[in-house]
């Protein structure tokens, strides 16, 4: 399945998979219909990649698939690092000015709460919204009937994370009408470690939720 993490249809949506550490879960990905794939380039995560085999893999991604970087509060400043991924995601307490600096499109991860999501909804420069829990990555979900109460006043675009793996997230997405989706634990077997079969479990749901 061919698509793009910048289509703009109403077509099933956008998938990143995120945590990549090897590419062959990155291959894996690609092949299961993933549209981006996450490199944890802060430390101290199960998760965390260098930047030398991030760029790696990055260089075998086929051109619809998209490599993000994501970073907790700094190390994303493209004259300190020997590779800069086209997007770039924020998990930190990172602040708006900050945000304006950073060359490229930005995903910036919310845990859920109305005000924090509203800020963030009306800040220049963030091209995506990822809303997730309070602990990034646990497995975890947020209040989805909470987000629901606001979800038709945000203008940009959502990607859902927190708790997503094959047997849930269908229901969430025809529920929360997401952008995109986001899974990094959901899929791995032990943290850090992915499963290819949850992997393609995943994506195949992902499709089914709008056939």
């Amino acid at each position: 399945m061919t698509q793009n993490w910048n289509r703009t249809d109403d077509a099933a949506p956008r998938i990143k998979i995120c945590g990549i550490r090897d590419p062959e879960t990155a291959m894996t990905a690609v092949e299961s219909g993933a549209d981006a794939i996450g490199f944890v380039l802060a430390p101290g995560s199960p998760r965390t990649i260098s930047h030398r085999d991030a760029v790696r893999i990055a260089e075998l991604l086929p051109d619809h698939v998209e490599a993000v970087g994501v970073f907790v509060d700094g190390g994303f400043d493209s004259d300190l690092q020997p590779w800069q991924p086209r997007w770039t995601q924020l998990h930190g307490n990172e602040d708006e000015d900050l945000v304006r600096r950073i060359s490229g499109p930005v995903i910036r991860a919310v845990p859920f709460d109305g005000p924090s999501l509203l800020r963030w909804d009306a800040a220049d420069g963030i091209d995506r919204l990822l809303v997730d829990n309070e602990r990034p990555g646990s497995g975890q979900r947020f209040d989805h009937a909470a987000f629901l109460e606001i979800r038709d006043r945000l203008r940009t675009p959502i990607v859902l994370a927190g708790g997503l793996g094959p047997d849930t997230v269908g229901e969430s997405i025809r529920v929360l009408r997401p952008w995109g989706v986001d899974v990094s634990s959901g899929v791995e077997s032990t943290p850090g470690t992915k499963e290819p079969a949850l992997i393609r479990e995943f994506c195949h749901a992902v499709r089914e939720s709008v056939a």
